[in-house]
């Protein structure tokens, strides 16, 4: 079985903890689109299938998930018992230690598992619908009868229902907790996914005669203001103009009428396209995506089809032509841009529905901002050169533009803008005095907060020593530049106020708050302020640590 790369580890050890730290039952595992989900799954399967006589299930709604998933684990375990139970797949097998399932097959045979699954597995858990009453939720809910004592586990990209709230919270919630954690910035950085970069479109799609209803813009008046032919030729120019040095172009239309002129528009160009709607037959979208895959076509438009179970790694363009308010829905959508192939150094984002402006950095997204439909936007746009900011920028990070309080101006050129957090500027500071604290949260290990003094500036971050996992290994990390040598949180408090002192901090903004980006242990000159009365010592440590 292939190695797992250090957060895949991280997720699985995360998930055994979560147990074994009796946290709940039911957890989220949460990694971006690219992360290796399948590969997770895989390793998940053989540790269960360790144990004689454990039954496994694996949940999807589409059956290129289940055909993914199910080739990653016969690839990585052959030796696993696997069945299928799909009618997509013409398959109905209920007697496998390891059964791949859609939903759509079997909600309603909950008790025809025998024995019933020990261990569930959903992937793309997002898709679960909030209402219990539904296949998903009539399903679980005979599942935990037949077997009160299953586990059950989501893997999602998006912690949260593309149309409403935490899939964690609230009322009637499948999930209990999130066991693992690792933002899209992170795995930018460490190379394992290939970053975004955007560009605002040179015309933006009219909403102003666009409604909302369930929380979402009404697809046919969306797919009327989209469709205006002046914006069509000018959003396919530019999609062609910036699409010339790149291999494959995903374009999310606003309709299905949409989706045609856009295509009739890239046949002008030259550009082979398809289009791949819900009316298409399996066959039929197979075939358009296998020859997107292949090469034959440059570009793909889709209607509401492709942000999920869609993997085509070379994706180095993707165009929203449509506006969602769904924070979800633009995270999937992007994500399809973000795995990494030979040749592929970045992937461009185009967007005509001001979806980066209305959700924010794609590691920053806050899913209750969608509820309102009011409010400030999470970033804002440089009157003069068009770049992405974020909402607390003082001054533009591509061209200096400084922004006078509380203005939001629109302009009308393309230029690169912030799509995720790590392209904001950022800065050091002088840490004036370091203090530690113990941090309580509700079902969570104590940890220790940690607050940096820096002139005016307060800056905070948390240590987890007993948390497990990648959390852990952060701190474990940290030890040789602090100087500790305590394993827990607790004998950590007790030796701290001896541990060696940044002398300064990297830090960025993020919404009302500054996060750290490294840590500076090298001693230098510095303008000397009056040290606090107690708890400050200056530091010799040699390293930079990222944090």
């Amino acid at each position: 079985m292939l190695e797992l790369r250090p957060y895949q580890r991280a997720a699985i050890d995360g998930l055994y903890d979560y147990w074994a730290q009796k946290r709940g039952n039911h957890p989220l595992i949460v990694a971006p689109t690219g992360a290796g989900k399948s590969l997770i799954i895989a390793h998940l399967v053989q540790d269960a299938c360790s144990y004689p006589g454990t039954r496994i299930l694996i949940l999807s709604h589409v059956k290129e998930l289940l055909e993914q998933n199910s080739a990653e684990l016969a690839g990585q375990y052959p030796e696993a018992d696997i069945g299928f139970f799909s009618a997509s797949l013409g398959k109905k097998q209920l007697d496998r230690q390891v059964t791949f399932a859609g939903i759509q097959s079997v909600w309603e045979r909950a008790f025809d598992f025998i024995p019933a699954p020990d261990l569930v597995l959903i992937d793309e858990a997002h898709m679960l619908p909030k209402n219990s009453a539904t296949r998903y939720g009539k399903f679980i809910a005979d599942l935990m009868v037949a077997n009160p004592l299953t586990k059950i586990v989501g893997l999602t990209a998006t912690p949260y229902r593309l149309d409403s709230g935490f899939l964690h919270k609230g009322e009637g919630a499948i999930f209990d907790g999130i066991a693992y954690d690792i933002s899209i910035t992170e795995l930018m950085q460490d190379g394992y996914l290939a970053p975004v970069i955007s560009k605002a479109g040179v015309k933006q799609i009219d909403l102003t005669n666009v409604h909302k209803r369930g929380g979402e813009f009404i697809e046919s008046e969306l797919a009327a203001a989209a469709s205006d032919p002046e914006l069509v030729r000018a959003t396919i120019a530019e999609i062609v103009r910036y699409g010339a040095n790149r291999k494959a172009w995903l374009i999310f239309a606003s309709g299905i009428a949409h989706a045609n002129m856009l295509a009739d528009e890239l046949d002008l160009y030259n550009v082979p396209s398809a289009v791949v709607t819900g009316e298409d037959g399996m066959a039929d979208r197979s075939a358009k995506i296998d020859a997107f895959r292949s090469g034959k076509l440059r570009a793909l438009i889709n209607v509401n089809v492709l942000t999920t179970g869609f993997n085509v790694k070379h994706v180095d363009l993707v165009a929203l032509v449509r506006a969602t308010a769904s924070p979800g829905l633009y995270v999937q959508a992007v994500g399809r841009g973000t795995r990494t192939a030979d040749g592929k150094a970045d992937c461009i984002l185009l967007d005509y529905g001001a979806n980066v402006e209305r959700h924010g950095l794609l590691d920053q997204v806050n899913p209750k901002a969608k509820s309102t439909g009011e409010g400030v936007a999470p970033v804002k746009k440089c009157p003069e050169c068009e770049t992405h900011n974020p909402i607390a920028a003082l001054v533009c990070l591509q061209c200096g533009y400084q922004f006078p309080p509380r203005e939001l101006n629109h302009g009308t050129n393309a230029y690169k803008g912030a799509v995720t957090s790590n392209q904001v500027e950022s800065t050091w500071v002088d840490v004036d005095h370091v203090s530690y604290s113990k941090h309580k949260k509700a079902d969570k290990p104590d940890s220790i907060k940690v607050s940096y003094l820096c002139g005016f500036v307060m800056v905070n971050e948390w240590l987890c020593p007993d948390h497990g996992g990648y959390a852990a290994s952060r701190y474990t990390a940290r030890m040789p530049a602090l100087g500790a040598t305590a394993l827990t949180t607790t004998d950590a408090l007790a030796e701290c106020q001896d541990w060696t002192q940044p002398s300064r901090i990297k830090i960025k903004p993020n919404g009302k708050f500054h996060e750290i980006v490294q840590l500076d242990y090298k001693p230098g000159e510095r303008i000397e302020r009056a040290p606090p009365t107690t708890g400050w010592r200056p530091s010799y440590d040699d390293d930079i640590i990222p944090f």
